[in-house]
């Protein structure tokens, strides 16, 4: 097979078997449905008879808010007592995703990587809707990636255009998600637990789809109705740790110094009230995708793929520097074991450090591509990059596949890798090298409709 075809075969197999794993409204199902033989609502291992029922309330953010809440509304529609008991729903979900119909649900056309004015107006519609719900009612979070940014109120004192800029820092600054997350959670009056404060009687039912590797629940869009374990302290500490500190509004930092008196208060109400009345599951991650697809490709009818497939089970984590050289030493191993051609499989979610005053286009994994390009060059290995949300960054593209002539045919039309990588235009890069070259580099599949991080793929 020629390089062109391996970098075809390579996205193909990332639209037609790993995105269809990755199925949020499959996910969202097999852990919530109706039981109508003895009419109660099953959620993993809880049931909830429907006559315990008053009203039954739907919120959530996430880049898979539509498919979660389809799911979830077409399991209380299998039975009209059930049906009747639904109060409303209202969902952030990501820009034109909020054109989609579904029966009850307000959708919010929230933004990603930084909130917008529909990502403040659909948070403070979800704690309106709830901040009545009493003892006798379920409220139902849909959660899955990107909900830190579609799911957002800044705190008191901080406006939306100080809350973006500090964003903005933290996201290119290099601090991992869950060190991102401790800022945001001090930063904004939803997270952290603050959606489930919203209705304290009530009980708490959250449906995640997983993008933070471990499943960190306190991580995953923030943690909005989980207790919050970080203090405003250790968001000053994570800002000074990166260098940060300077770089974010004054109004944010003057926010975090001042700290939360809450804190104390919240954490005895999580304890006495709300830990036995909240139940958080988990549909799918990218740990579950990984799993599946190799058993899938492990099979008869896939084995045209590769001889062999090899799964790295553990998670891509840190820089992307740091996760392709390791990937590199991995891929070189294997290689050299037998002849065979082999699929390793990787997944997680590495980070970027932007320097301050860079403004290219790109995101993880189109970074992570073009560095594969430059250090497999020459050899017959191919590569492919990208998030299962179908958006990398600030690219309008998943991610991109690379192989050992990439380079060479970069250059043969006058584009040169490691300006791009300098300048942290990588989607730049192949967009241009596309249309010198005519041959397709870039994964563009649009929003998925779900969001279990990142997938790597080396076919050697």
């Amino acid at each position: 097979m020629h390089e062109g075809g391996r970098k075809d075969k390579l996205i193909s197999l990332f639209k037609g078997v790993v995105l269809p794993l990755a199925d949020a409204y499959s996910a969202t199902s097999s852990s919530f449905h109706w039981s109508a033989h003895d009419k109660a609502l099953v959620v993993a291992d809880t049931r909830f008879s429907v006559d315990s029922l008053r009203h039954i309330y739907l919120v959530g953010a996430g880049k898979a808010g539509v498919p979660m809440s389809r799911s979830v509304i077409d399991t209380l529609q299998e039975d009209a007592g059930l049906w009747a008991r639904f109060a409303g729903g209202t969902v952030n979900v990501y820009r034109d995703q909020s054109a989609a119909s579904v029966p009850g649900v307000t959708f919010f056309a929230a933004d990603h990587p930084n909130p917008n004015r529909a990502s403040v107006e659909g948070a403070q519609a979800a704690l309106d809707l709830i901040s009545g719900a009493g003892h006798e009612d379920l409220v139902i979070a849909v959660l899955s990636g990107g909900g830190s940014s579609l799911l957002t109120l800044p705190g008191e004192s901080i406006s939306l255009e100080d809350f973006r800029e500090a964003n903005r820092t933290l996201v290119t600054g290099g601090a991992t998600i869950q060190e991102i997350n401790t800022v945001r959670k001090h930063l904004c009056r939803v997270k952290g637990g603050r959606l489930r404060l919203a209705a304290p009687a009530a009980t708490f039912v959250t449906l995640v789809l997983s993008d933070v590797i471990g499943d960190d629940l306190s991580s995953i869009a923030s943690g909005p109705t989980v207790p919050d374990s970080t203090t405003c302290g250790d968001a000053v500490n994570v800002l000074k740790l990166y260098g940060l500190w300077e770089r974010i509004p004054e109004c944010c930092r003057h926010h975090l110094l001042k700290g939360d008196p809450e804190e104390v208060r919240r954490a005895e109400l999580w304890k006495e009230q709300l830990a036995q009345r909240t139940h958080n599951v988990i549909v799918a991650s990218n740990a579950v995708v990984l799993w599946s697809l190799h058993e899938q490709l492990s099979s008869t009818d896939h084995s045209t793929i590769a001889d062999e497939v090899h799964l790295d089970v553990q998670p891509v984590l840190g820089s992307v520097e740091e996760s392709l050289e390791r990937h590199l030493c991995l891929a070189t191993s294997l290689s050299e074991a037998d002849g065979r051609t082999t699929l390793l499989m990787s997944g997680g979610e590495p980070t970027v450090s932007i320097p301050p005053g860079v403004a290219g286009t790109g995101g993880r994994m189109l970074h992570y591509a073009l560095m594969a390009a430059v250090r497999i060059a020459g050899r017959k290995w191919t590569v492919l990059a990208s998030g299962t949300d179908g958006i990398d960054g600030t690219a309008p593209a998943a991610g991109a596949a690379v192989d050992g002539d990439t380079v060479r045919l970069a250059r043969q039309h006058g584009l040169e890798p490691e300006h791009f990588l300098a300048a942290f235009d990588s989607y730049g890069f192949f967009e241009e090298l596309e249309k010198r070259s005519g041959e397709r580099f870039l994964n563009v599949t649009g929003p998925t409709g779900t969001n279990v991080n990142d997938i790597m793929l080396w076919l050697l």
